[in-house]
């Protein structure tokens, strides 16, 4: 009973930070990276550039800063990396990024160990935002063990990391707007959920979240992925198991008196050997049994199994992350054939938050055959998709008094010019799609179709902007597609529906076209003011839904998330 009351105790000390507090302790520039670097790392990853495509060259950091000790009684000077654009002075987005399982100290973010810091180098040379990534405590620099799975440190960690990033920004000459976005994937989607609890729980005056991406996180560990430890089948990953419980010893410093308690001979002498900082989670795993349970001691085993109140289950809800109700958008991405993180993790946490009133909260499967590492690609993808929705890198650019005169339909005799305002000039423009490789601010030539352009200024500010040229000798302006039709919901799962707003005086048709530029469904003579369309059978990602009416073309974006 003694150890049960500590654990308690310990899980509710408070982030040991205050507003006015110091975290940075010092910074050194690692690496630069310019266009064809990052390049590189999206042709390792297979991403071919019609999909993704690097804009800006990167400065790349280590910092070192302070934040909670494992105990939550102290602070400590953890590690983690900072990439920012450079030559950038627009008013950016603060996106978190936070790491998966690793066992070894140096494959995290601030020693470029690994591959999952290359994600931060792809999210602000695609996006040109700020991107913050911790290495966690007992990783990196922090001397410590890692308290794996520890949702109190993976918060502080990564909060306080943020608040690292934000102190060097007169420093490195960066400018951060009031966005701020996080995702993580694995024990990174578990970080992130956690991060994203404590800021809207005790520091909303601090910090503001504007969109969450949590991917393939175990939230449910006392539920779902505590089924590992139950389950007499081989487990894919059984180093996750004594990682958990050496973690735990290191946060609260009461688990066990001996390793014996809980590990049975030999797991009991040698695991610490195992998690020295230097072998692999993958060279762990083939030094233990397939099986979880036959690791442990019978006697522990025994009474987890028989006590709801066991110190070992107590300490597993201490890390649970699902139950409360987020208010700023979440999605969830995950695959069912994940060996690892059990998918219903998601499906869990989806369900507790509806029903405890959550209104914006989304669960998206990715792939049924999908494994862990198949997964995290796609995931990935879909989160910058998802960010892509809501974040502004306009810096109060604008586009206004845009002309567009119609085609007349028979002919190729359409054309746009624009007026960027609110900038610092010279702007540039970057027409996309057919016209690919125009840069003035006015072209001509147009058959009716959506046009689009990327329109920058010289801080690095920029506006995306889909462009309708019509037939209809009435449309002087652009003419936002969603004044002609709505669709709800969006994102979608497996219906949407598509309400005209402004009434038709014949059939029109309806076309989804994915990122490729593929027509993926269409649906032909539509004649209804308010249709319902299956995408069941489409997979999950981001699409156009294409109106034509006549000789006129509206386009919106469709989100389909599952």
């Amino acid at each position: 009973m003694k150890k049960l009351i500590l654990l308690c105790v310990f899980s509710f000390s408070l982030l040991q930070t205050s507003l006015g507090q110091q975290h940075l302790v010092s910074y050194q520039l690692v690496q630069h990276y310019d266009i064809q670097d990052v390049q590189a790392i999206l042709n390792g990853f297979g991403i071919p550039p019609t999909v993704v495509a690097p804009e800006f060259e990167l400065d790349y950091y280590k910092v070192s800063y302070t934040t909670s000790n494992a105990r939550g009684n102290g602070t400590t000077i953890a590690t983690g990396a900072l990439v920012v654009p450079t030559g950038v002075t627009c008013p950016v987005p603060l996106v978190s990024y936070q790491h998966g399982t690793t066992t070894t100290k140096t494959s995290v973010p601030s020693y470029q160990g690994g591959s999952e810091y290359q994600i931060g180098v792809l999210a602000s040379a695609i996006a040109g935002v700020v991107c913050a990534m911790p290495d966690y405590l007992g990783l990196g620099d922090e001397p410590g063990f890692h308290p794996y799975i520890n949702s109190r440190t993976e918060a502080s960690a990564t909060i306080d990391m943020m608040r690292a990033a934000r102190e060097l920004k007169d420093s490195l000459g960066f400018n951060l707007n009031d966005q701020v976005f996080l995702f993580g994937y694995s024990q990174g989607g578990h970080s992130t959920m956690a991060a994203f609890k404590e800021i809207e729980t005790n520091l909303s005056n601090e910090f503001t979240v504007t969109a969450c991406a949590p991917m393939s996180g175990p939230y449910d560990v006392s539920g779902v992925q505590a089924a590992t430890i139950t389950n007499p089948q081989p487990y894919a990953t059984p180093a996750y198991l004594p990682y958990v419980i050496l973690g735990a010893q290191e946060a609260y410093g009461n688990v066990y008196n001996n390793l014996s308690e809980i590990f049975r001979s030999p797991y009991d002498t040698l695991l610490p050997s195992y998690f020295d900082g230097v072998h692999s989670t993958g060279w762990i795993n083939n030094q233990l049994p397939d099986t979880p349970s036959h690791m442990l001691d019978s006697t522990f085993f025994s009474n987890y199994i028989n006590d709801p109140n066991h110190f070992g289950r107590v300490l597993l809800r201490e890390q649970d992350v699902y139950s409360w109700v987020p208010q700023a958008p979440l999605a969830m991405y995950y695959c069912e054939g994940d060996e690892q993180v059990f998918y219903g993790n998601s499906v869990v946490a989806l369900d507790t938050m509806t029903a405890l009133g959550a209104l914006n909260v989304s669960a998206t499967e990715l792939g049924p055959t999908l494994d862990h590492t198949a997964c995290a690609p796609l995931a990935i993808l879909s989160a910058f998709a998802f960010f892509e929705l809501y974040m502004d890198l306009s810096g109060g650019m604008t586009l206004n008094n845009t002309v567009v005169d119609a085609s007349s339909g028979t002919s190729n005799d359409g054309s746009i010019t624009l007026l960027a305002n609110n900038g610092t000039g010279p702007y540039v423009y970057d027409w996309q799609g057919s016209l690919t490789g125009q840069t003035t601010d006015s072209v001509s030539g147009l058959a009716p179709d959506v046009y689009e352009v990327r329109v920058s200024d010289t801080r690095g500010c920029y506006i995306k902007q889909d462009i309708t040229v019509s037939v209809a000798s009435s449309i002087t302006s652009i003419d936002p597609a969603s004044n002609y039709f709505k669709i709800m919901p969006n994102p979608s799962q497996n219906t949407f529906y598509l309400k005209v707003v402004r009434p038709l005086n014949s059939s029109y048709n309806v076309s989804i076209i994915d990122m490729l530029g593929r027509t993926v469904h269409q649906t032909f003579n539509a004649d209804s003011p308010f249709i319902s369309y299956d995408v069941s059978q489409i997979p999950n990602g981001t699409y156009w839904v294409r109106l034509e009416h006549e000789a006129d073309i509206y386009t919106q974006k469709l989100v389909i998330q599952r």
